[in-house]
C-alpha cells in the first residue's frame, strides 16, 4: 500500500506518468474529480499536464503517511514558481507553497479510489487572483 501511495506521489512530483501507470489501478475512481476533467488515469495525466504549463517547476513532498485498513491519507506540500497561464491568468514567477489533504484506498497493491482537497485558497492568493484576507 505504501509503495502504491509512493509511486502515486512520485507521478505528482515529476509528472512522469510512468509512476502513475504502476500505482494506480484500471478502475481508479477520483470521488473529487474537478469539473472538466476526465476519470481515471487520463484525468491524472490531464491534471498533471495543466498545472505543470503553469508550474513547470511543481514539486510534492509527502509529509505524513497514515495507513488504516484499506485506506492511506497523506498529508502534502507542494511548492514551485508560476511561470505559465493558470486559469487564464497570466504568469506571475511568484513562488507558490500550498498543502494538500488525500485519502487513498488500495487494492491488490493498486489505488483504486482518491479523495482529496487542496488548499486552493492560499494558492489563488499566491498567484494574486484573490485578494489576502
Amino acid at each position: 500500500m505504501v509503495r502504491a501511495a509512493r509511486l502515486f506521489y512520485a507521478f505528482w512530483d515529476t509528472g512522469d506518468s510512468t509512476f502513475a501507470r504502476e500505482a494506480v489501478s484500471e478502475r481508479f475512481t477520483d470521488n473529487t474529480l474537478p469539473k472538466g476533467r476526465p476519470q481515471g488515469l487520463a484525468g491524472l495525466a490531464f491534471a498533471s499536464r495543466s498545472f505543470r504549463a503553469a508550474v513547470p517547476d511543481l514539486r510534492c513532498t509527502i509529509e505524513d503517511l497514515l495507513v488504516v485498513g484499506d485506506k492511506i491519507t497523506a498529508r502534502l506540500t507542494f511548492t514551485g514558481t508560476h511561470r505559465g497561464r493558470f486559469m487564464g491568468r497570466p504568469p506571475t514567477e511568484h513562488r507558490v507553497r500550498f498543502l494538500a489533504i488525500d485519502i487513498l484506498r488500495v487494492e491488490d497493491g493498486r489505488i483504486v479510489e482518491d479523495w482529496h482537497l487542496e488548499d486552493n485558497l492560499t494558492l489563488m492568493q499566491q498567484l494574486v487572483a484573490v485578494p489576502e484576507l
